[in-house]
């Protein structure tokens, strides 16, 4: 806070009502779904999110083998704007726990089949 001009704020060591070091904080993306379950604009998002892993097949769910254990998922909550600073959307992001694997034990090797189209256009035309 030394960087800026802020008033009202009180040194360190001192007691204070002031809440002005966390006006910083106050516009956050949620972290828990916990949190972003209690708004409709996440909970829409979340939805949106749903439907498109159904329309796309991105998942298929099976038995997991005997002996094996699961990845779990986790929601990634993030406020896109525009140049001008207004908000474009609220995007929700259901991935999968893969820093929880283990090579050798839960996985042997690594495939993402993501690829930006500008990517595969830069790469034909280097080989052209």
């Amino acid at each position: 806070m030394e960087d800026y001009e802020v008033s009202g704020v009180v040194q360190s060591g001192e007691q204070s009502d002031d809440f002005s070091h966390y006006a910083f904080l106050s516009d956050c993306d949620p972290i828990t779904f916990e949190e972003a379950a209690k708004e409709s604009k996440w909970q829409k998002s979340m939805d949106e999110e749903i439907m498109s892993i159904e329309r796309n097949n991105s998942w298929e769910l099976t038995k997991l083998p005997e002996g094996q254990k699961s990845v779990g998922v986790k929601w990634i909550y993030k406020t896109k704007l525009k140049k001008d600073g207004r908000v474009d959307k609220y995007k929700a992001r259901l991935v999968a726990k893969g820093y929880k694997q283990e090579f050798g034990i839960d996985y042997k090797e690594v495939f993402a089949p993501v690829a930006r189209m500008d990517t595969i256009r830069l790469v034909l035309s280097l080989a052209v």
